[in-house]
């Protein structure tokens, strides 16, 4: 079917012959076609983003998580160093409550302020405290990543983190060796950081 159309030109219209399809709009199937090139185009980069943003949240997570056991290691350092001041062994403190030469700590920072003793950091953790009490607080009070063998005080937020520092005995008394592991979990994708450290008694 031919339709005429008006046609403006230089003074006034004149009339072209136009077939219906030539005028009609797009037919439904070109409109999926052209919806689903789009969706195509727009998902990708969502989906670029999406990874990117995770990814980001994980490198921020990773980052706490070896402050947080290299953290563990100078606990344990501070509190063998001290010792071997007040010309004891290395193990002094470190190996609290060691059994078969092993020992194992959560770590509360804080309490090295509050009392003024580099060991008071360390707070020993038998098999039923290496079970449940591994979580990582944040004391918005003052702004410090804790753990407590008991249950957390009013104001510790729990996080991602769960750290245990464990103490082996090397050479008694001269040599110990220091793990400090750190775990998280980021959007469902599990980390872990593992720090190591040998502390010998220099004081010899």
């Amino acid at each position: 079917m031919i339709i005429k159309q008006p046609v403006k030109i230089k003074h006034g219209y004149t009339y072209q012959n136009f077939s219906r399809k030539n005028l009609g709009g797009f037919t439904l199937l070109e409109t999926m076609v052209a919806i689903a090139i789009l969706l195509v185009a727009v998902t990708g980069p969502i989906s670029i983003i999406g990874d990117s943003l995770h990814k980001l949240y994980y490198a921020r997570d990773q980052m706490v998580a070896v402050n947080l056991a290299q953290e563990g290691i100078e606990s344990v350092r501070t509190t063998a160093e001290t010792s071997m001041l007040n010309n004891k062994d290395v193990t002094d403190k470190v190996m609290e409550n060691a059994t078969g030469g092993v020992s194992n700590f959560v770590i509360d920072p804080y309490a090295v302020f509050q009392s003024g003793l580099a060991e008071k950091s360390l707070l020993s953790c038998d098999s039923a405290c290496i079970a449940t009490k591994q979580d990582v607080y944040l004391d918005s009070a003052i702004g410090l990543y804790r753990q407590d063998k008991n249950s957390p005080s009013a104001g510790w937020t729990k996080t991602q983190f769960k750290r245990l520092v464990t103490n082996t005995e090397v050479v008694a008394g001269k040599e110990v060796k220091i793990e400090s592991k750190v775990t998280w979990n980021t959007g469902g994708q599990q980390g872990s950081i593992t720090v190591t450290e040998n502390i010998f008694n220099w004081a010899l």
